[in-house]
């Protein structure tokens, strides 16, 4: 294992260029009822928070608890450039004595799992990763992404005039396979004619979840097979997708957030968006470690039931989703939530 503590060191040199830089807001409202305040750091993956879906929402629920002044939060964040980044900028957070920090993506499961063992007194949250067994104060927070893939499914398997879609992914890792899996499950739920295309991004370092040039390619090249409809699921990488469907006239679906909102650029093309409401996940973790309620499972599932997952509005494309495919939408989701519908993933 790396030399924590020799981290720390190598990491010295660059901490004020990284948090002057990198490091949101940190007037965190501490009201006089506060007896502590808790510093709480985020550390993002590669795909930053310009991937505007899963780091930033990630990063926004780390703001809603800092706005929250019942939990007295003060928050900053830091962005991972590439995978060796990871230890050193959570180490950065820990020199500066952190009660809390929150790391983003089932690519920091390892270095995550590694830097809370080392700092039993730290409490940890991970976006996207399940333990078998972690210590004490690591805990994971994950998303049933086959549901909401699964509801975004439907919508694409019924709006489509071709009867193909396709879907642009980011790496082969559980939260994305499960997207995929329910969206092409979910389109043909709705449509039985329904062909579907997809590819995963291929491993690529600090590329990973953040090339949009290829996205765009590949939604291209399925456009010339055919499809109408492309999911982009895997964030910079995935909005080079809705960025090529733009271009094509053709439609696409965002994820993890309502990417109408957080992306415009894509606003001509989005139906809607596959979302597992991360900015929740991660104000309930923060809340926990206030609260001193800490899951003793060191494992919080966002699903249907729970209102952890679902999809977007519609927006511009309100008036040509038809009554029955929202209603189907609408009855799947309370089937997903009771059990009696299945998506398909077994993972």
């Amino acid at each position: 294992m790396r030399s924590i503590r020799g981290i720390a060191a190598m990491a010295t040199l660059v901490a004020a260029a990284v948090f002057g830089v990198a490091c949101g807001g940190t007037g965190g409202t501490t009201g006089t009822t506060c007896t502590k305040t808790y510093n709480v750091g985020l550390v993002t993956d590669v795909g930053k928070l310009s991937d505007k879906s899963f780091n930033a929402n990630a990063w926004q629920g780390v703001q809603d608890a800092q706005a929250d002044s019942s939990l007295c939060v003060k928050a900053k964040v830091i962005e991972s450039t590439q995978p060796t980044d990871y230890q050193k900028n959570m180490q950065l957070f820990i020199d500066q004595k952190y009660d809390m920090i929150v790391t983003v993506g089932f690519l920091l499961g390892d270095d995550t799992l590694a830097m809370a063992k080392a700092n039993p007194t730290v409490k940890f949250a991970i976006v996207d990763f399940a333990y078998t067994a972690p210590p004490a104060n690591l805990l994971g927070l994950v998303f049933r992404e086959d549901q909401a893939g699964f509801l975004a499914g439907i919508v694409a398997g019924k709006m489509t005039k071709t009867n193909k879609i396709g879907g642009v992914y980011g790496l082969d890792i559980p939260p994305v396979h499960k997207y995929r899996v329910g969206y092409e499950n979910g389109a043909k739920y709705a449509n039985a004619q329904v062909t579907t295309y997809g590819v995963y991004q291929p491993p690529s370092g600090a590329k990973s979840f953040n090339d949009p040039d290829w996205g765009k390619q590949q939604a291209t090249a399925m456009f010339g097979q055919g499809a109408d409809i492309v999911f982009g699921a895997g964030g910079n990488t995935g909005n080079g997708a809705l960025l090529g469907a733009v271009q094509a006239n053709k439609i696409c679906v965002g994820v993890d957030v309502d990417q109408y909102v957080s992306y415009p650029d894509a606003q001509k093309c989005l139906v809607t968006s596959a979302e597992k409401h991360i900015a929740f996940s991660v104000k309930t973790a923060i809340t926990n470690m206030v609260k001193d309620t800490w899951p003793s499972s060191g494992l919080l599932t966002f699903d249907a039931k729970n209102g952890g997952v679902g999809i977007s509005p519609f927006h511009n494309f309100d008036s040509q989703v038809s009554a029955e495919t929202k209603t189907m939408v609408a009855d799947a989701l309370k089937k997903l939530a009771d059990g009696t519908l299945q998506t398909g993933y077994t993972g």
